[in-house]
């Protein structure tokens, strides 16, 4: 079975989507490979260590190495936000970059909705995006409203006036 993977519709070279985890266990290979299959060059998962172990997820990054996916670990809180604004900012611009420049980066937290639709709306205000706009973008690619909580929406509108005050 192919992962579900939620593409955003961008103006851009590069492609963006958000996803859920990859299912564990028989599946993960299968997953980690439909994810190489549908295009995807970066994997970002947003799980803490405890939910890694906890969904059986130790083998994900080696996996995707092995299919030559970039793999990054962000751990943020479920139904949170990003400790630090300048790692956040750091990862956004790169993510923003590696799309510019023609890649595919997908975004997975747990289910696909909160933490990863975050992170992806940051990328977005670092191509010049409005929080909201990028949020409603998201929402329709995934087909739910974004992202979990008002907090995580709020913390992006913080992110884009720190955008706005320290430019690259």
């Amino acid at each position: 079975m192919r992962p579900q993977v939620y593409w955003i519709n961008l103006p851009m070279a590069g492609r963006l989507a958000i996803t859920a985890r990859p299912r564990a266990g028989d599946w993960l290979d299968d997953e980690i490979s439909g994810w190489r299959t549908q295009g995807i060059d970066i994997v970002i998962s947003l799980l803490e260590q405890e939910e890694v172990t906890e969904l059986g997820l130790h083998r994900e990054a080696g996996l995707c190495r092995e299919q030559g996916m970039e793999f990054v670990s962000f751990p943020i809180p479920d139904r949170g936000v990003p400790e630090s604004l300048r790692d956040a900012m750091a990862l956004a611009q790169a993510v923003s970059t590696k799309i510019g420049e023609g890649r595919a980066v997908a975004v997975h937290c747990r289910a696909g909705i909160g933490r990863s639709s975050l992170i992806a709306a940051c990328a977005l205000v670092c191509s010049g995006a409005d929080p909201a706009e990028a949020f409603e973008a998201i929402g329709r690619a995934r087909g739910v409203r974004v992202p979990d909580t008002e907090g995580q929406r709020a913390w992006a509108t913080a992110f884009r006036d720190s955008a706005i005050a320290s430019p690259r």
